[in-house]
């Protein structure tokens, strides 16, 4: 079941044809999504076939066209694909920080970094635009399907401080802090490059703050962090790390409890290095997630064939297992 849906008419096929699908081999209540699901989320044709040496910074007030799918995971069945159209960012108006570009390639322009749930069901997709002028990330909401239909998504830009004009959102996970909701940022400040640093985003304003205040862990030089994912067992965040004093890609955990004592700052525990059928992986995932029982899934393209798999993660020893393809850029499981 594969849709091109614009975004009028969204809402009102996403139910006509997730209906017809749930009656093929599924029951009203199944589709209603009162099961788990996992959700994967990947760029529109559209979005995919434009290169950075053409967009320029206009591009930092527009978000991408995206296909958001759903399937059963014990069958794999689909239950829903649809493409949400490009759109217009919520605070366009603001300042656009841009930077003058020695070098453009004709790379692809947009990619998806991150993909998070809000406590009120509401999926955020963070999306990356490299141009001419700068690279530029958004955060983009969007709401799922529901039997009355559903809401256009929300575009918000990000905003960049003067210093930090190269700084993009490369890695994002909704958590509560202190009883307190919050956006959990991994941002580079080199285009997608080290050095990073974690940060709290404002959902509603876009404004990034990684001030020592906040007490987050501090990210060494030449670590690559990424791919946040919370446990649903005793709500502690993962993510991969990739380079640094660990060297290969591994497992680690934020503690961002237990501070350390001169710094104020949290801490990355090391946990294990990440492996395929005995072999240490080198590159980094493209995403984590966990299953509601607390089975930790990775989704990566190990065989470098252009198309991503799902995989489990033994989370003491490291060893990845294939469980199937899956052709998107970022995963999370939910029930909405």
């Amino acid at each position: 079941m594969n849709l091109r849906i614009r975004r009028r008419r969204f809402g009102q096929l996403a139910i006509v044809s997730a209906v017809t699908a749930a009656s093929a081999k599924f029951t009203s209540k199944v589709f209603a999504q009162e099961s788990e699901q996992l959700y994967g989320v990947t760029l529109s044709s559209a979005s995919k076939s434009k290169t950075q040496d053409l967009v320029d910074a206009a591009a930092a007030n527009t978000i991408p066209g995206i296909i958001f799918q759903s399937i059963n995971f014990t069958t794999g069945q689909v239950l829903l694909t649809a493409e949400i159209a490009a759109d217009s960012v919520t605070n366009s108006l603001e300042t656009t920080e841009t930077v003058a570009k020695a070098l453009v390639v004709k790379k692809p322009s947009e990619r998806i970094n991150a993909f998070t749930v809000l406590p009120d069901n509401t999926f955020v997709i963070a999306a990356v635009a490299a141009t001419k002028k700068g690279d530029f990330s958004r955060l983009i909401s969007i709401t799922p399907p529901k039997k009355s239909g559903i809401k256009p998504p929300k575009g918000l830009k990000i905003k960049k401080n003067k210093d930090k004009k190269y700084s993009t959102v490369e890695g994002l996970l909704s958590t509560t802090i202190k009883g307190k909701q919050v956006l959990l940022g991994v941002i580079s400040l080199a285009e997608g490059s080290p050095p990073f640093e974690l940060a709290f985003i404002d959902q509603n304003s876009g404004q990034v703050d990684s001030s020592v205040a906040t007490g987050l862990p501090y990210i060494s030089p030449k670590q690559r962090l990424g791919n946040l994912a919370q446990s649903p067992l005793d709500g502690k965040i993962y993510a991969t790390s990739v380079g640094g004093e660990g060297g290969g890609l591994s497992l680690v955990q934020l503690d961002l409890e237990n501070r350390a004592v001169v710094s104020g700052r949290g801490k990355i525990i090391r946990l294990v290095e990440l492996s395929f059928k005995n072999k240490p992986l080198e590159n980094d995932l493209a995403s984590l997630a966990f299953s509601s029982s607390g089975q930790l899934f990775a989704l990566a393209d190990l065989k470098y064939e252009g198309t991503n798999s799902l995989f489990t993660v033994d989370m003491k020893t490291g060893a990845m297992t294939l469980v199937r393809k899956f052709a998107v850029d970022k995963i999370l499981f939910a029930r909405v």
